[in-house]
């Protein structure tokens, strides 16, 4: 797929959403083993760029129908050699 820790962080945080229900961030954070904040962002980024919806309660569900327009989003927040 793509490289660098934040596609890695977008793509670990998307696939835990593939039922489309709500999933708590602390839930995420604690099966990925990684900080709350960094699922955080990466909810709000998902949710951004319409991947998820992301609401005050922290809890965040991926979209329907989103897989290629992920993979395009996700593109972008690579950097290119210059």
């Amino acid at each position: 797929m793509f490289g660098g820790a934040r596609p890695m962080l977008l793509w670990y945080v998307w696939i835990r959403l593939v039922d489309g229900t709500w999933h708590k961030v602390d839930e995420i954070a604690s099966q990925l083993r990684i900080p709350r904040s960094a699922v955080c962002w990466a909810a709000k980024f998902l949710s951004d760029h319409g991947l998820a919806e992301y609401d005050e309660e922290e809890e965040v569900r991926r979209l329907l129908d989103s897989r290629s327009r992920f993979e395009d989003i996700v593109r972008s927040t690579i950097s290119t050699p210059r």
